[in-house]
């Protein structure tokens, strides 16, 4: 979205707060809204609160907790799926096929590679061989 606030607009802004007068008549007269004028003041002046910095405080913390949650969601399915990559191979399934299982249930292909003492690169295209001549 493209800022409506240009240079000139910046100008008239400041002067018309330099010459006293009030959010709700600059909005007025610059066909804007106040908090938009209000806003836009606290920008061009660096005004910082503190009641600013504790909500984006609040919100990264927020963030970071439920980028947290999807981490560990996320590693648990790769455990899983790893486990049950070595479950299938145990019993006999091929291991093209139970690597590209694995690869979907969520298990990186450096992990699968790993599992296997290969590439992660070499556990991809053994998968991939794989699918090519067989269908799900």
């Amino acid at each position: 979205m493209k800022s409506s606030w240009t240079p000139s607009r910046d100008k008239r802004l400041l002067s018309l707060q330099a010459a006293g007068r009030t959010a709700a008549e600059i909005a007025k007269s610059m066909g804007i809204s106040r908090n938009a004028v209000i806003g836009r003041s606290r920008r061009l002046r660096g005004i910082v609160y503190r009641s600013d910095i504790e909500s984006w405080a609040r919100a990264n913390a927020r963030r970071s907790q439920e980028a947290k949650k999807r981490m560990k969601a996320r590693q648990k399915a790769q455990r899983q799926a790893l486990r049950e990559l070595t479950r299938a191979v145990r019993r006999g399934v091929p291991t093209g096929k139970a690597m590209a299982r694995a690869h979907r249930a969520g298990a990186l292909w450096r992990q699968i590679g790993h599992r296997f003492g290969i590439s992660q690169q070499a556990a991809y295209e053994k998968a991939k061989v794989w699918t090519q001549r067989h269908r799900f």
